[in-house]
Protein backbone atom coordinates (compact mmCIF):
# COMPACT_ATOMS: atom_id res chain seq x y z
CA UNK A 1 0.00 0.00 0.00
CA UNK A 2 1.25 3.57 -1.14
CA UNK A 3 2.16 6.35 1.16
CA UNK A 4 -0.49 8.49 -0.46
CA UNK A 5 -3.26 5.33 0.38
CA UNK A 6 -2.07 4.69 3.70
CA UNK A 7 -2.35 8.50 5.10
CA UNK A 8 -6.25 8.65 4.26
CA UNK A 9 -6.87 5.74 5.72
CA UNK A 10 -5.10 6.77 9.35
CA UNK A 11 -7.09 9.93 9.00
CA UNK A 12 -10.19 7.77 9.08
CA UNK A 13 -9.18 5.78 11.72
CA UNK A 14 -8.20 8.46 13.98
CA UNK A 15 -12.08 9.98 13.13
CA UNK A 16 -13.43 6.90 14.30
CA UNK A 17 -11.87 6.74 17.49
CA UNK A 18 -12.61 10.58 18.10
CA UNK A 19 -16.13 9.49 17.25
CA UNK A 20 -16.87 6.31 19.10
CA UNK A 21 -14.47 7.20 22.18
CA UNK A 22 -16.19 6.03 25.38
CA UNK A 23 -14.42 9.25 26.95
CA UNK A 24 -15.25 12.82 26.74
CA UNK A 25 -12.96 14.24 24.51
CA UNK A 26 -12.79 18.13 24.35
CA UNK A 27 -10.03 20.47 22.07
CA UNK A 28 -9.02 23.26 23.87
CA UNK A 29 -6.45 26.21 23.28
CA UNK A 30 -3.71 26.46 25.69
CA UNK A 31 -3.58 30.30 25.79
CA UNK A 32 -7.38 31.31 26.07
CA UNK A 33 -8.48 28.29 28.01
CA UNK A 34 -11.52 28.42 25.48
CA UNK A 35 -12.94 24.98 23.76
CA UNK A 36 -12.90 24.68 20.07
CA UNK A 37 -13.80 20.96 19.80
CA UNK A 38 -15.69 17.74 21.80
CA UNK A 39 -16.41 14.27 20.84
CA UNK A 40 -19.97 12.71 20.72
CA UNK A 41 -18.88 11.34 24.63
CA UNK A 42 -18.48 14.99 25.75
CA UNK A 43 -21.44 16.14 24.73
CA UNK A 44 -23.42 12.63 26.92
CA UNK A 45 -20.96 13.30 29.48
CA UNK A 46 -21.86 17.25 29.85
CA UNK A 47 -25.39 17.43 28.39
CA UNK A 48 -24.18 20.04 26.46
CA UNK A 49 -24.07 20.55 22.59
CA UNK A 50 -21.23 20.48 20.49
CA UNK A 51 -22.18 23.63 18.98
CA UNK A 52 -22.75 24.82 23.18
CA UNK A 53 -19.50 23.51 24.52
CA UNK A 54 -17.31 25.16 21.00
CA UNK A 55 -16.04 28.75 22.53
CA UNK A 56 -17.17 27.99 26.13
CA UNK A 57 -14.15 28.50 28.79
CA UNK A 58 -12.84 25.26 29.74
CA UNK A 59 -13.12 25.94 33.29
CA UNK A 60 -16.85 26.42 32.89
CA UNK A 61 -17.24 22.93 32.73
CA UNK A 62 -16.19 22.58 36.44
CA UNK A 63 -17.87 23.52 40.09
CA UNK A 64 -16.03 26.92 40.97
CA UNK A 65 -13.85 25.41 43.89
CA UNK A 66 -12.55 22.95 40.80
CA UNK A 67 -11.72 25.79 38.26
CA UNK A 68 -8.40 27.03 39.42
CA UNK A 69 -7.04 23.84 40.46
CA UNK A 70 -7.98 22.19 37.17
CA UNK A 71 -6.48 25.19 35.02
CA UNK A 72 -3.57 25.14 36.57
CA UNK A 73 -2.91 21.69 36.03
CA UNK A 74 -4.13 21.81 32.12
CA UNK A 75 -1.53 24.96 32.03
CA UNK A 76 1.03 22.59 34.14
CA UNK A 77 0.16 19.56 31.32
CA UNK A 78 0.86 22.18 28.43
CA UNK A 79 4.33 23.04 30.01
CA UNK A 80 5.52 19.99 30.64
CA UNK A 81 3.05 16.94 28.71
CA UNK A 82 0.69 14.41 29.48
CA UNK A 83 -0.47 13.85 32.67
CA UNK A 84 -3.41 12.53 34.53
CA UNK A 85 -4.96 14.25 37.60
CA UNK A 86 -8.16 12.89 39.79
CA UNK A 87 -10.12 14.36 42.49
CA UNK A 88 -11.82 16.73 40.19
CA UNK A 89 -15.47 17.12 39.28
CA UNK A 90 -17.57 18.06 36.07
CA UNK A 91 -20.79 20.57 36.56
CA UNK A 92 -22.87 19.31 34.12
CA UNK A 93 -25.72 21.25 32.26
CA UNK A 94 -28.43 20.19 34.51
CA UNK A 95 -25.97 21.41 37.65
CA UNK A 96 -25.24 18.30 38.62
CA UNK A 97 -21.74 17.23 39.28
CA UNK A 98 -19.85 14.01 38.99
CA UNK A 99 -16.37 13.09 39.55
CA UNK A 100 -14.04 12.47 37.12
CA UNK A 101 -10.60 11.52 36.18
CA UNK A 102 -8.76 13.68 33.47
CA UNK A 103 -6.39 13.11 31.03
CA UNK A 104 -4.05 15.40 29.18
CA UNK A 105 -2.34 15.08 25.67
CA UNK A 106 0.94 16.11 24.41
CA UNK A 107 0.19 20.04 23.33
CA UNK A 108 0.27 20.47 19.62
CA UNK A 109 0.37 23.26 17.15
CA UNK A 110 -2.65 23.78 14.48
CA UNK A 111 -3.78 27.29 12.87
CA UNK A 112 -1.33 29.07 14.67
CA UNK A 113 -2.72 28.26 17.95
CA UNK A 114 -1.37 26.27 20.72
CA UNK A 115 -3.87 22.78 21.50
CA UNK A 116 -4.14 20.14 23.95
CA UNK A 117 -6.55 17.54 24.39
CA UNK A 118 -8.44 16.78 27.21
CA UNK A 119 -9.77 13.10 28.48
CA UNK A 120 -12.80 13.32 30.64
CA UNK A 121 -13.61 9.93 32.59
CA UNK A 122 -16.74 9.63 34.39
CA UNK A 123 -15.59 7.49 37.96
CA UNK A 124 -18.79 7.41 39.39
CA UNK A 125 -19.32 3.57 39.80
CA UNK A 126 -15.29 4.09 40.82
CA UNK A 127 -16.35 5.79 43.91
CA UNK A 128 -19.29 4.24 44.90
CA UNK A 129 -17.58 0.57 44.45
CA UNK A 130 -14.80 2.03 46.91
CA UNK A 131 -17.61 3.39 49.23
CA UNK A 132 -19.19 0.13 49.12
CA UNK A 133 -16.33 -1.61 49.87
CA UNK A 134 -15.45 0.51 52.73
CA UNK A 135 -18.36 -0.14 54.40
CA UNK A 136 -18.13 -3.26 54.37
CA UNK A 137 -14.32 -2.70 55.65
CA UNK A 138 -16.09 -0.88 58.59
CA UNK A 139 -18.87 -3.59 59.41
CA UNK A 140 -16.02 -6.35 59.39
CA UNK A 141 -13.77 -4.53 61.25
CA UNK A 142 -16.45 -3.28 64.04
CA UNK A 143 -17.95 -6.66 64.58
CA UNK A 144 -14.35 -8.36 64.93
CA UNK A 145 -13.88 -5.76 67.60
CA UNK A 146 -17.52 -6.43 69.33
CA UNK A 147 -16.56 -10.46 69.32
CA UNK A 148 -13.78 -9.37 70.94
CA UNK A 149 -15.41 -7.65 73.49
CA UNK A 150 -17.51 -10.67 74.46
CA UNK A 151 -14.05 -12.34 75.33
CA UNK A 152 -13.30 -9.61 77.48
CA UNK A 153 -16.52 -8.68 79.07
CA UNK A 154 -16.59 -9.56 83.21
CA UNK A 155 -20.49 -8.51 83.31
CA UNK A 156 -23.89 -7.87 81.00
CA UNK A 157 -22.93 -4.19 81.67
CA UNK A 158 -19.86 -3.72 80.81
CA UNK A 159 -20.26 -6.18 77.89
CA UNK A 160 -23.04 -4.32 76.31
CA UNK A 161 -20.74 -1.35 76.98
CA UNK A 162 -17.71 -2.34 75.40
CA UNK A 163 -19.70 -3.71 72.49
CA UNK A 164 -20.87 -0.35 72.04
CA UNK A 165 -17.64 1.40 71.69
CA UNK A 166 -16.13 -1.25 69.72
CA UNK A 167 -18.90 -0.63 67.02
CA UNK A 168 -18.55 3.72 66.68
CA UNK A 169 -14.92 3.68 67.64
CA UNK A 170 -13.14 5.57 64.54
CA UNK A 171 -16.05 4.08 62.01
CA UNK A 172 -18.57 5.43 59.67
CA UNK A 173 -21.19 4.18 62.64
CA UNK A 174 -21.79 7.27 64.93
CA UNK A 175 -23.94 5.81 67.58
CA UNK A 176 -24.85 2.03 68.53
CA UNK A 177 -27.14 1.16 71.52
CA UNK A 178 -28.27 -1.81 73.18
CA UNK A 179 -31.79 -1.85 75.17
CA UNK A 180 -34.39 -4.50 76.75
CA UNK A 181 -37.82 -4.07 77.75
CA UNK A 182 -39.79 -5.31 80.87
CA UNK A 183 -42.90 -5.41 78.97
CA UNK A 184 -44.18 -3.50 81.58
CA UNK A 185 -47.16 -0.50 81.64
CA UNK A 186 -45.51 1.57 78.62
CA UNK A 187 -43.88 -1.76 77.25
CA UNK A 188 -40.91 1.17 77.30
CA UNK A 189 -37.31 -0.30 76.07
CA UNK A 190 -34.22 1.09 78.46
CA UNK A 191 -30.81 1.58 76.82
CA UNK A 192 -28.62 -0.58 78.67
CA UNK A 193 -25.30 0.40 76.91
CA UNK A 194 -24.40 3.44 74.58
CA UNK A 195 -21.69 4.88 72.73
CA UNK A 196 -20.74 6.90 69.90
CA UNK A 197 -20.13 10.58 67.94
CA UNK A 198 -23.80 11.31 68.20
CA UNK A 199 -24.67 9.72 71.88
CA UNK A 200 -26.51 12.98 72.44
CA UNK A 201 -29.40 11.49 70.52
CA UNK A 202 -30.65 9.11 72.96
CA UNK A 203 -31.12 12.33 75.23
CA UNK A 204 -34.23 12.08 76.29
CA UNK A 205 -35.51 9.90 73.54
CA UNK A 206 -38.33 7.81 74.58
CA UNK A 207 -38.11 4.63 72.70
CA UNK A 208 -41.42 1.83 73.09
CA UNK A 209 -42.39 -1.02 71.52
CA UNK A 210 -45.87 -0.24 71.97
CA UNK A 211 -47.86 0.13 68.62
CA UNK A 212 -50.70 2.68 70.48
CA UNK A 213 -47.38 5.07 70.65
CA UNK A 214 -45.93 7.07 68.38
CA UNK A 215 -42.94 6.45 69.95
CA UNK A 216 -43.36 2.87 69.09
CA UNK A 217 -43.95 3.52 65.84
CA UNK A 218 -40.57 3.87 64.31
CA UNK A 219 -37.65 1.16 63.27
CA UNK A 220 -36.96 -0.06 66.62
CA UNK A 221 -40.50 -0.58 67.99
CA UNK A 222 -41.36 -2.32 64.69
CA UNK A 223 -38.28 -4.62 64.77
CA UNK A 224 -38.92 -5.37 68.97
CA UNK A 225 -42.73 -5.99 68.33
CA UNK A 226 -42.23 -8.59 64.78
CA UNK A 227 -38.43 -9.85 65.77
CA UNK A 228 -37.67 -8.74 62.51
CA UNK A 229 -34.72 -6.53 61.07
CA UNK A 230 -34.96 -3.17 60.44
CA UNK A 231 -33.26 -1.61 58.10
CA UNK A 232 -33.83 2.84 57.51
CA UNK A 233 -31.79 3.71 54.13
CA UNK A 234 -32.16 7.14 54.59
CA UNK A 235 -33.71 9.46 57.31
CA UNK A 236 -35.08 12.16 54.98
CA UNK A 237 -36.89 10.00 53.46
CA UNK A 238 -38.21 7.14 55.44
CA UNK A 239 -41.85 7.83 56.34
CA UNK A 240 -42.20 6.27 59.38
CA UNK A 241 -39.29 8.09 61.18
CA UNK A 242 -40.65 11.60 60.15
CA UNK A 243 -40.98 12.14 64.20
CA UNK A 244 -37.18 11.66 64.74
CA UNK A 245 -35.76 13.32 61.60
CA UNK A 246 -34.92 16.86 62.65
CA UNK A 247 -33.37 15.52 65.89
CA UNK A 248 -31.55 12.58 64.06
CA UNK A 249 -29.88 15.34 61.53
CA UNK A 250 -29.37 17.92 63.94
CA UNK A 251 -26.83 14.30 65.27
CA UNK A 252 -25.65 13.45 61.44
CA UNK A 253 -27.82 10.36 61.44
CA UNK A 254 -28.72 9.73 57.96
CA UNK A 255 -29.02 5.43 58.58
CA UNK A 256 -29.87 2.62 60.97
CA UNK A 257 -30.51 -1.03 61.62
CA UNK A 258 -31.85 -2.42 64.30
CA UNK A 259 -31.52 -6.36 65.01
CA UNK A 260 -34.14 -8.35 67.85
CA UNK A 261 -32.10 -11.06 69.51
CA UNK A 262 -32.86 -13.16 72.80
CA UNK A 263 -30.79 -13.76 75.46
CA UNK A 264 -31.64 -17.10 76.65
CA UNK A 265 -35.77 -17.76 77.10
CA UNK A 266 -35.63 -15.00 79.36
CA UNK A 267 -34.97 -11.90 77.89
CA UNK A 268 -36.00 -10.08 74.57
CA UNK A 269 -33.34 -7.43 73.65
CA UNK A 270 -32.24 -4.81 70.52
CA UNK A 271 -29.14 -3.35 69.11
CA UNK A 272 -29.61 -0.29 66.86
CA UNK A 273 -26.81 1.04 65.01
CA UNK A 274 -26.34 4.76 63.28
CA UNK A 275 -24.36 5.63 60.51
CA UNK A 276 -23.81 9.00 59.03
CA UNK A 277 -24.28 7.75 55.46
CA UNK A 278 -27.55 6.99 53.83
CA UNK A 279 -27.61 3.47 52.69
CA UNK A 280 -24.98 2.14 54.76
CA UNK A 281 -26.60 -1.33 55.63
CA UNK A 282 -25.91 -3.28 52.58
CA UNK A 283 -27.09 -7.52 52.68
CA UNK A 284 -23.36 -7.86 53.67
CA UNK A 285 -23.29 -5.08 56.45
CA UNK A 286 -26.56 -6.62 57.80
CA UNK A 287 -25.51 -10.23 58.05
CA UNK A 288 -22.62 -8.55 60.26
CA UNK A 289 -24.89 -7.40 62.43
CA UNK A 290 -27.11 -10.15 62.38
CA UNK A 291 -24.67 -12.29 63.34
CA UNK A 292 -23.34 -10.28 66.16
CA UNK A 293 -26.76 -9.78 68.08
CA UNK A 294 -27.39 -13.46 67.86
CA UNK A 295 -23.75 -13.71 69.77
CA UNK A 296 -24.35 -10.77 72.40
CA UNK A 297 -27.51 -12.77 73.13
CA UNK A 298 -25.16 -16.04 73.41
CA UNK A 299 -22.81 -14.04 74.97
CA UNK A 300 -25.29 -12.34 78.00
CA UNK A 301 -26.70 -15.52 78.42
CA UNK A 302 -23.16 -17.20 79.36
CA UNK A 303 -22.31 -14.89 81.32
CA UNK A 304 -25.55 -14.88 83.41
CA UNK A 305 -24.83 -18.88 84.08
CA UNK A 306 -21.42 -18.23 85.50
CA UNK A 307 -22.01 -15.07 87.16
CA UNK A 308 -24.91 -17.45 89.20
CA UNK A 309 -21.99 -19.98 89.83
CA UNK A 310 -19.32 -17.39 90.21
CA UNK A 311 -17.07 -18.66 88.09
CA UNK A 312 -15.03 -16.40 86.63
CA UNK A 313 -12.17 -18.47 85.01
CA UNK A 314 -15.09 -20.81 83.44
CA UNK A 315 -16.77 -17.42 82.24
CA UNK A 316 -13.92 -16.32 79.95
CA UNK A 317 -13.25 -19.48 78.53
CA UNK A 318 -16.53 -19.74 77.66
CA UNK A 319 -16.84 -16.69 75.98
CA UNK A 320 -12.93 -16.57 74.41
CA UNK A 321 -14.98 -19.97 72.59
CA UNK A 322 -17.66 -18.33 71.95
CA UNK A 323 -15.73 -15.69 70.07
CA UNK A 324 -13.54 -17.70 68.03
CA UNK A 325 -16.90 -19.53 66.94
CA UNK A 326 -18.53 -16.11 66.45
CA UNK A 327 -15.43 -14.48 64.20
CA UNK A 328 -15.13 -18.35 61.81
CA UNK A 329 -19.28 -17.99 61.51
CA UNK A 330 -18.65 -13.86 60.53
CA UNK A 331 -15.62 -14.94 57.91
CA UNK A 332 -17.82 -17.82 56.39
CA UNK A 333 -20.57 -15.57 56.16
CA UNK A 334 -18.76 -12.79 54.96
CA UNK A 335 -16.48 -15.43 52.50
CA UNK A 336 -20.31 -16.68 51.03
CA UNK A 337 -21.51 -13.23 50.51
CA UNK A 338 -18.24 -12.62 48.23
CA UNK A 339 -18.64 -15.49 46.71
CA UNK A 340 -22.04 -15.17 45.19
CA UNK A 341 -20.89 -12.83 42.46
CA UNK A 342 -18.52 -15.16 41.19
CA UNK A 343 -20.32 -18.44 40.95
CA UNK A 344 -17.46 -20.45 39.01
CA UNK A 345 -15.72 -20.23 42.16
CA UNK A 346 -17.97 -20.79 44.69
CA UNK A 347 -16.57 -23.07 47.58
CA UNK A 348 -13.15 -22.57 46.97
CA UNK A 349 -12.23 -20.83 49.74
CA UNK A 350 -14.13 -23.30 51.91
CA UNK A 351 -12.30 -26.51 50.34
CA UNK A 352 -8.72 -24.79 50.60
CA UNK A 353 -9.25 -23.28 54.55
CA UNK A 354 -10.74 -27.57 54.97
CA UNK A 355 -7.45 -28.93 53.44
CA UNK A 356 -5.28 -26.25 55.33
CA UNK A 357 -6.68 -27.43 58.99
CA UNK A 358 -5.93 -30.90 57.65
CA UNK A 359 -2.31 -30.72 57.14
CA UNK A 360 -2.30 -28.28 60.27
CA UNK A 361 -3.53 -30.81 62.53
CA UNK A 362 -1.11 -33.33 61.11
CA UNK A 363 1.84 -30.96 62.18
CA UNK A 364 0.46 -31.18 65.75
CA UNK A 365 -0.58 -27.44 65.88
CA UNK A 366 -2.88 -26.76 68.69
CA UNK A 367 -6.56 -25.47 68.28
CA UNK A 368 -5.90 -21.68 67.85
CA UNK A 369 -3.52 -22.40 65.56
CA UNK A 370 -5.72 -24.49 63.05
CA UNK A 371 -8.77 -22.17 64.04
CA UNK A 372 -5.98 -19.74 62.67
CA UNK A 373 -5.57 -21.29 59.56
CA UNK A 374 -9.10 -22.35 59.04
CA UNK A 375 -9.92 -18.88 59.32
CA UNK A 376 -7.15 -17.18 56.59
CA UNK A 377 -8.33 -19.73 54.54
CA UNK A 378 -11.93 -18.59 54.37
CA UNK A 379 -10.97 -15.03 53.21
CA UNK A 380 -7.42 -16.11 51.60
CA UNK A 381 -9.07 -14.24 48.11
CA UNK A 382 -11.06 -11.70 49.86
CA UNK A 383 -9.08 -9.27 48.10
CA UNK A 384 -10.81 -10.33 44.59
CA UNK A 385 -14.28 -8.21 45.53
CA UNK A 386 -12.31 -5.14 44.05
CA UNK A 387 -11.52 -7.04 40.84
CA UNK A 388 -14.96 -6.91 37.94
CA UNK A 389 -16.82 -10.10 38.20
CA UNK A 390 -16.31 -10.42 34.48
CA UNK A 391 -12.53 -10.77 34.56
CA UNK A 392 -13.21 -13.49 37.56
CA UNK A 393 -15.74 -15.68 35.55
CA UNK A 394 -13.99 -15.14 32.08
CA UNK A 395 -13.72 -18.52 29.95
CA UNK A 396 -10.54 -17.35 27.77
CA UNK A 397 -7.41 -16.49 28.40
CA UNK A 398 -6.94 -12.95 30.56
CA UNK A 399 -4.83 -9.85 28.87
CA UNK A 400 -1.76 -9.21 30.50
CA UNK A 401 -3.91 -6.22 31.92
CA UNK A 402 -6.54 -8.19 33.65
CA UNK A 403 -4.08 -10.58 34.45
CA UNK A 404 -1.98 -8.19 36.89
CA UNK A 405 -5.34 -6.89 38.47
CA UNK A 406 -5.57 -10.23 39.20
CA UNK A 407 -2.00 -10.44 40.60
CA UNK A 408 -3.50 -7.31 42.79
CA UNK A 409 -5.97 -9.53 45.03
CA UNK A 410 -3.43 -10.66 48.12
CA UNK A 411 -2.50 -7.17 48.43
CA UNK A 412 -6.37 -6.31 48.18
CA UNK A 413 -7.31 -8.79 50.86
CA UNK A 414 -4.17 -7.32 53.31
CA UNK A 415 -5.66 -4.22 53.11
CA UNK A 416 -9.14 -4.75 53.82
CA UNK A 417 -8.04 -7.46 56.79
CA UNK A 418 -4.83 -5.40 58.02
CA UNK A 419 -6.88 -3.29 60.54
CA UNK A 420 -9.22 -6.01 62.14
CA UNK A 421 -8.25 -7.08 65.29
CA UNK A 422 -7.73 -10.80 65.58
CA UNK A 423 -5.39 -12.69 67.77
CA UNK A 424 -3.85 -14.26 64.61
CA UNK A 425 -1.61 -12.74 61.44
CA UNK A 426 -4.95 -13.55 59.41
CA UNK A 427 -4.12 -10.48 56.83
CA UNK A 428 -0.49 -11.20 56.46
CA UNK A 429 -1.57 -14.86 55.50
CA UNK A 430 -3.70 -13.46 53.03
CA UNK A 431 -1.22 -11.40 51.81
CA UNK A 432 1.38 -14.19 51.36
CA UNK A 433 -0.79 -16.89 49.93
CA UNK A 434 0.97 -16.73 46.46
CA UNK A 435 4.82 -16.29 47.66
CA UNK A 436 7.08 -19.11 46.70
CA UNK A 437 9.94 -20.26 48.48
CA UNK A 438 12.18 -19.67 45.39
CA UNK A 439 10.85 -15.74 45.18
CA UNK A 440 8.83 -16.13 42.32
CA UNK A 441 5.50 -15.55 43.98
CA UNK A 442 3.72 -12.42 44.17
CA UNK A 443 2.98 -9.79 45.11
CA UNK A 444 6.39 -9.29 47.08
CA UNK A 445 8.57 -12.13 45.83
CA UNK A 446 9.45 -13.37 49.51
CA UNK A 447 11.50 -15.85 49.75
CA UNK A 448 11.98 -19.02 52.15
CA UNK A 449 11.64 -18.55 55.91
CA UNK A 450 10.15 -15.11 54.99
CA UNK A 451 6.91 -16.57 54.29
CA UNK A 452 5.00 -17.25 57.05
CA UNK A 453 4.28 -21.57 57.72
CA UNK A 454 0.30 -20.75 57.32
CA UNK A 455 0.85 -19.46 54.04
CA UNK A 456 3.15 -21.66 52.92
CA UNK A 457 -0.11 -24.53 53.77
CA UNK A 458 -2.66 -22.13 51.82
CA UNK A 459 -0.49 -22.05 48.95
CA UNK A 460 -0.12 -26.35 48.51
CA UNK A 461 -3.96 -26.33 49.34
CA UNK A 462 -4.99 -23.40 47.36
CA UNK A 463 -2.94 -25.36 44.19
CA UNK A 464 -4.65 -28.83 44.91
CA UNK A 465 -7.92 -27.37 45.23
CA UNK A 466 -7.63 -25.49 41.97
CA UNK A 467 -6.64 -27.61 40.16
CA UNK A 468 -8.80 -30.72 41.41
CA UNK A 469 -12.05 -28.95 41.01
CA UNK A 470 -14.21 -28.45 37.98
CA UNK A 471 -15.54 -24.82 36.69
CA UNK A 472 -17.93 -24.35 34.32
CA UNK A 473 -16.05 -23.57 31.87
CA UNK A 474 -13.61 -26.13 32.14
CA UNK A 475 -12.89 -29.91 33.99
CA UNK A 476 -11.01 -30.32 37.04
CA UNK A 477 -8.08 -31.82 35.84
CA UNK A 478 -8.13 -34.89 38.70
CA UNK A 479 -6.85 -34.74 42.11
CA UNK A 480 -3.78 -36.98 40.92
CA UNK A 481 -2.59 -34.63 38.45
CA UNK A 482 -3.34 -31.67 41.52
CA UNK A 483 -0.82 -33.84 43.68
CA UNK A 484 1.96 -34.43 40.86
CA UNK A 485 2.34 -30.91 40.95
CA UNK A 486 3.03 -29.79 44.15
CA UNK A 487 5.04 -32.91 44.57
CA UNK A 488 7.04 -31.54 41.43
CA UNK A 489 7.38 -28.24 42.45
CA UNK A 490 8.01 -29.28 46.47
CA UNK A 491 11.60 -27.97 47.82
CA UNK A 492 11.85 -25.50 45.04
CA UNK A 493 8.29 -23.06 45.21
CA UNK A 494 6.86 -25.15 47.75
CA UNK A 495 7.36 -26.55 51.43
CA UNK A 496 8.77 -30.12 50.99
CA UNK A 497 7.22 -31.28 54.35
CA UNK A 498 3.63 -29.29 54.19
CA UNK A 499 3.63 -30.85 50.62
CA UNK A 500 4.89 -34.68 51.93
CA UNK A 501 2.19 -34.13 54.76
CA UNK A 502 -0.31 -33.18 51.84
CA UNK A 503 0.17 -36.23 49.71
CA UNK A 504 0.33 -38.46 52.89
CA UNK A 505 -3.45 -37.53 54.05
CA UNK A 506 -4.52 -37.98 50.22
CA UNK A 507 -2.70 -41.27 49.03
CA UNK A 508 -2.37 -42.78 52.56
CA UNK A 509 -4.69 -41.41 55.03
CA UNK A 510 -7.78 -41.63 52.98
CA UNK A 511 -8.53 -37.99 53.09
CA UNK A 512 -10.82 -36.86 50.24
CA UNK A 513 -11.32 -33.73 48.24
CA UNK A 514 -13.51 -31.70 50.75
CA UNK A 515 -17.23 -30.45 49.43
CA UNK A 516 -18.67 -27.08 50.53
CA UNK A 517 -21.86 -26.36 52.24
CA UNK A 518 -22.57 -23.89 49.64
CA UNK A 519 -23.00 -26.80 46.94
Amino acid sequence: MSEDQTAPQLSRLLELGWEFARDGMIVGDCRSGQLIEANPAAERLTGYSRQELIGMQQSQLHPVGDRAPVQAEFQQSAAQGPRIFDGYHLQRKDGSVIPVSISSSLPFEADNRQLIIGIFRDVSDLEDRERRLETKRWALRAYASAALALGRARSSASLLQEICEAITRDSIFVLAWVGFSDDGKGKLIQFEGAAGPSLRYVDGLEVSWDEERRSGQGPTGIAYRTDTVQVMEDTETDILFAPWREKAARENIRSSITVPFLVGDERRGVIAVYSSRTFAFGPIVTDAFTHLAEEIGIGLYNLKQEERLNAERLERDRVQKELSRALSATVAAVTTAFEMRDPYTAGHQERVAQIACAIAKELDWPEDRVQAIKVTGLVHDIGKISIPAEILTKPTQLSPAEWAMIKEHPETGYRILKDVPFYWPIAEGVRQHHERLDGSGYPRGLKGDEILLGARILAVADIVEAMASSRPYRRGLGLEVALREIEKQAGTELDAEVVRICLSLFREKGFVLPVSSSH
